[in-house]
């Protein structure tokens, strides 16, 4: 059996500051053929899963693009048309038996509102008779035309997402049993009309999330359907933002499969609507809840900042969570985790480990969710910027945040990095010599998926609400194509 395999994962914020282009994804992983993708083996992404999948069963994989960056703001179009020809037009892919997708869901090009359905439509148009089958993220926002082009779907079950390789190893599953039997498969497509935001989202924990793919689960495992429900993307502003499900359906022509697809489907839409009011978040100010000091217990806090979550495609550079720290009564050792200054980092390494300055950090990239703050700090550590993930999520992965400096403004050690990247990993505070079970609060521009490495090492999180292109309050937003009844969850 041969099978070929690409990627194209991103996920954009409409609202975010600049756009991501192939230095992007160069950074985070950009190969091609079996050499490059085995770069991958043994990480908890899909490409690592893809490749154990492929030990177990014998199957031969020939990769073709393998494309994937940090989420960020939209890629840019010559960027995307370049990595989308180059999979669609790829002589490789000649003679396989079908076709795998590593997709995220929610990508979006500077004129293209939806790239995965245009790089499957197009894959559809030169494969007509050729199974094939997708992988998505659980904040995907699938057409019906990407669903149409498609004979099988998967998407993430857990939040934060540790299984990516079970979802590629299921959506290839799904395609070697297609190629086995000859047949083709069909994606049934039902949406909810809302959107469901993610900050009730976790499925490590009692939650509507948790609920939903419980349902889901159990009647998957009844066969002989494949039933993934997805959540989609606020602020991927888009008019095909919708949560919903994908009901992969093994052989369509046959109508007691094809009615029991169209119930499922339903029945799940049902389910999530039931739910969608729980998902609504109500998160205190930054101000309020600093000023509340509820460490003050002696319990170990994390306070995150979703609203500028890397991992939602935030700056990482904006300052309200940091202005409300400066004025809180702190315990010492506190650590910021981080703010993306370029300037600020190359402050710091000309004046030295050990010298004391005084400068404007963050707000520099989009002055609608503030400005820069002044303060004074000592140079603590100047860092490479690389380490390599060691915990669950994205296991195994080299990270580089470029130049990174420690800096020390009283009781607050502040991380300062040249790109943006998630604080979600042991070995993003290693690099900076802390140790994430010493921390006493925790200050972090994340959401969810920091609990995949650190939900055991402190006893209590908080989300708090500061202006940002991920902020909870979506009416401070200016979008444009999302209908706004799919905001609201509490009709």
């Amino acid at each position: 059996m041969k099978i070929g395999v690409a990627r194209l994962w991103h996920e954009a914020n409409s609202f975010t500051a600049g756009t991501v282009g192939l230095a992007h994804f160069e950074g985070r992983e950009y190969a091609r053929g079996a050499e490059g993708a085995e770069a991958y083996r043994g990480t908890t992404v899909e490409t690592g899963g893809a490749l154990d999948w492929a030990d177990r069963t014998g199957a031969t994989l020939v990769f073709s693009r393998l494309a994937a960056s940090a989420p960020g703001g939209p890629v840019q179009q010559d960027v995307l048309d370049a990595i989308i020809g180059e999979i669609v037009d790829d002589p490789a892919l000649d003679g396989v038996d079908g076709i795998y997708l590593s997709m995220h869901g929610s990508c979006i090009g500077t004129n293209d509102p939806s790239p995965e359905t245009t790089l499957i439509t197009r894959l559809r148009a030169r494969f007509p008779d050729l199974p094939i089958t997708a992988s998505f993220d659980m904040h995907c926002i699938p057409t019906a035309e990407l669903c149409a082009a498609l004979d099988g779907a998967t998407v993430y079950r857990k939040y934060p997402h540790t299984d990516m390789p079970q979802a590629a190893m299921r959506a290839l599953d799904l395609l070697a049993d297609l190629i086995v039997r000859g047949a083709r498969g069909r994606v049934l497509l039902r949406c909810c009309d809302a959107i469901l935001p993610s900050f009730n989202m976790r499925t490590d924990a009692p939650g509507p999330m948790t609920e939903i793919e419980d349902l889901a689960q159990a009647a998957d495992a009844a066969g002989p359907l494949a039933i993934y429900p997805y959540a989609s993307f606020a602020y991927a502003d888009v008019a095909a933002a919708n949560s919903g499900v994908m009901v992969s359906v093994p052989a369509p022509g046959d109508p007691a499969i094809m009615q029991a697809a169209e119930e499922a489907a339903d029945r799940m839409v049902a389910e999530m609507l039931a739910r969608k009011a729980q998902f609504s978040p109500d998160l205190p100010s930054a101000a309020h809840l600093l000023g509340e000091a509820p460490w003050r217990d002696g319990r170990r806090w994390a306070i995150l900042e979703p609203s500028d979550n890397p991992m939602s495609g935030g700056n990482g550079d904006t300052t309200g969570l940091l202005t409300a720290a400066l004025k809180a009564n702190l315990p010492e050792g506190s650590v910021f985790a981080f703010i993306a200054d370029e300037q600020a980092v190359a402050a710091a390494q000309s004046a030295g480990p050990g010298a004391s300055l005084t400068l404007e950090l963050g707000g520099r990239r989009d002055a609608r969710f503030g400005g820069p703050v002044r303060l004074t700090a000592v140079v603590e550590k100047l860092t490479d910027g690389r380490f390599v993930n060691s915990g669950p999520m994205e296991h195994g992965i080299a990270v580089s945040l470029g130049a990174t400096a420690l800096l020390k403004a009283g009781p607050l050690r502040i991380i300062v990095a040249t790109r943006v990247y998630s604080p979600n990993d042991a070995g993003y505070f290693h690099l900076h010599g802390i140790e994430a079970d010493k921390i006493p609060l925790l200050l972090a521009k994340a959401k969810n998926h920091i609990r995949a490495s650190f939900g055991r090492s402190f006893d209590a999180f908080a989300q708090v609400e500061t202006p940002g292109p991920a902020m909870a309050d979506t009416a401070q937003l200016p979008f444009r194509h999302i209908p706004p009844h799919r905001l609201k969850l509490d009709d």
